[in-house]
């Protein structure tokens, strides 16, 4: 089709084709997902948090010695840092309208939460172990 018929095509007809390419659903279920499981982790840290009130340093690494402990506050590190980037991707689309600079900025708050989970889990595990 020509510029000129372009320019007489109903708004309709110039929607046509740019409709959902049915991905937004699996990042939106995600999203959701993580949302839930966040939801006993958050729980059982701020009971975590309130027990240890006043316990020497020793006395938590302790606490995070026992696998029960390590195993839940490193899936809630890995949790939270998917859910976060997750939210995140979807402000950037949002507000960024340059292809190239939503693309980079995207990679760079991946790569981001990644070496920041990356480095909370050893950490945990370093205590844990």
């Amino acid at each position: 089709m020509t510029k000129a018929n372009k320019k007489f095509q109903s708004p309709l007809a110039k929607a046509r084709g740019l409709g959902s390419t049915h991905e937004g659903f699996h990042h939106w279920m995600q999203q959701r997902i993580t949302a839930v499981a966040l939801i006993p982790l958050v729980a059982w840290l701020v009971y975590s948090i309130l027990e240890q009130r006043g316990k020497s340093y020793w006395e938590f690494t302790q606490w995070l010695s026992n696998p029960v402990n390590a195993g839940l506050a490193v899936l809630l590190i890995a949790t939270m840092a998917y859910h976060a980037s997750l939210g995140l991707q979807v402000v950037i689309e949002d507000y960024i309208s340059c292809k190239c600079k939503k693309v980079a900025a995207i990679i760079a708050v991946k790569l981001g939460y990644i070496a920041l989970a990356v480095i909370s889990i050893f950490s945990i595990l370093k205590i844990a172990l």
